[in-house]
């Protein structure tokens, strides 16, 4: 309410009038009713969730995801379980499932009823021509040109050639994989790629023991278009072929470049034994003509191996391939222009009869090749190779680490267990480490 008091005729004082002020013990008595209500309250609700909460969750239960597991024993016993409690009506409802002929069994039927039309022939050797040209402008023709001398001077003439395949580029050269044979003759390198366009070359890296070679063409020397054109190949896993597999020959197999044919794995076998390790030995059901060398690529497009010329069990028809991933290592040395380690043997690691029959852990010896540093060092046949330098011998992939870091030109000890009467003897060799 207001009070207004006159001052004078037009003054006013306005005043407010606050209401009578309650005491604190009211205010108390209050605030504690407000707080056991509030007790009071919440164990009524305790109570009351605690005898409906079974009844509310055996409900709500039933709606949440199952948390699923691939174990194979749970499964099982569920399963178990409920063929125990199926009613005896149910089972003898139940009709037994009606056996189903296996999936290969029907595809192989369904094969040999087809009748191939031409339409599928061309659509198949449409795609075959496809990656054969695909590879075009990965392949070069790699010669050499022989100096000699005659009653009019100095004369140039054609050497040896031989198919080469782009392997690797880099901003100052273009490497290419080739024969070994080319540089066999002294003279000048020089590359022929896709076109008809050549250009002066120079060897990298030279594999004697293997019959290949790595060399470089500047990438300067090549036009702008042969810069855009020339490509490098794609490195495949020969690893993976297996009988059958379809594979084609580019490079020169009609003995003519750029050519190309079709063929199959023939056969397979594993761990043949080679040259300082083994390698998966295939022979191709492919007809081609060595001279000039082919290479092998699959229905990827990608480089699986390559026939060398006159090649060692070849015969008219067939041909032996040698798988690229067994020289991986060997070719990415030789790119960077240096030597891999050449010993010189044909080792296989144990078998459970000649460890039975008494022979030191290790790598037997089958062969030590003619004529190479293990041979000149006094290694022979039927030794066990156990150690190099520090590193001990007793698989194949110990020997093939060593090899990596072994150089040419290095002195290595090479241990070996010989036999003495009917005891094995340690023998020391000190081998000068020669290229391949």
């Amino acid at each position: 309410m207001y009070i207004i008091k006159a001052m004078g005729d037009n003054d006013f004082i306005k005043e407010n009038i606050v209401g009578r002020q309650d005491s604190w013990k009211k205010s108390a008595r209050h605030y504690g009713r407000i707080a056991l209500s509030a007790v009071l309250f919440g164990i009524l609700s305790a109570g009351t969730f605690a005898m409906v909460e079974p009844v509310i969750g055996s409900h709500l239960k039933k709606d949440e995801p199952e948390t699923v597991h691939f174990e194979t024993e749970p499964e099982t016993q569920e399963a178990e379980t409920r063929t125990e409690t199926v009613a005896p009506e149910t089972e003898k409802e139940t009709e037994a499932p009606e056996e189903t002929v296996p999936v290969e069994d029907i595809v192989r039927d369904e094969i040999r009823s087809y009748e191939y039309s031409i339409e599928d022939y061309r659509r198949m050797n449409s795609v075959l021509k496809k990656i054969a040209t695909s590879a075009d402008h990965s392949i070069a023709e790699v010669r050499s040109r022989v100096r000699s001398s005659d009653l009019f001077g100095q004369v140039e003439r054609p050497g040896n050639s031989s198919t080469g395949v782009v392997i690797a580029r880099t901003s100052g050269e273009v490497l290419i994989l080739t024969s070994d044979s080319v540089i066999k003759e002294a003279g000048n390198i020089e590359v022929v790629f896709y076109g008809d366009r050549n250009y002066p070359a120079s060897v990298k890296a030279v594999d004697e023991v293997d019959g290949i070679a790595v060399v470089s063409v500047p990438m300067s020397s090549l036009t702008y278009r042969d810069g855009q054109e020339v490509r490098t190949i794609s490195l495949g896993d020969s690893n993976m072929l297996q009988r059958g597999d379809i594979v084609i020959a580019v490079g020169a197999p009609a003995g003519t470049y750029m050519s190309s044919t079709v063929g199959s794995i023939a056969s397979v076998s594993f761990n043949k034994l080679y040259a300082d390790g083994n390698i998966k030995d295939m022979i191709a059901d492919i007809d081609i003509d060595p001279a000039y060398g082919s290479f092998i690529i699959d229905t990827d497009g990608e480089l699986v191996g390559w026939v060398l010329p006159d090649s060692e069990g070849s015969s008219h028809g067939y041909e032996r391939i040698v798988g690229i991933s067994d020289f991986l290592d060997v070719i990415e040395t030789m790119s960077n222009g240096t030597e891999y380690a050449y010993l010189g043997l044909k080792v296989q690691e144990m078998t459970q009869d000649m460890s039975k029959a008494g022979l030191p852990d290790g790598l037997y010896i089958s062969e030590c090749i003619q004529n190479s540093p293990a041979y000149n060092a006094g290694i022979q046949n039927g030794d066990v190779l156990v150690g190099i330098n520090e590193t001990e011998i007793r698989n194949m992939s110990d020997y093939r680490t060593v090899l990596k870091e072994l150089q040419t030109g290095d002195e290595a000890d090479v241990t070996v267990m010989r036999q003495n009467g009917a005891e094995y003897a340690t023998v020391h060799f000190s081998v000068t480490i020669a290229g391949r």
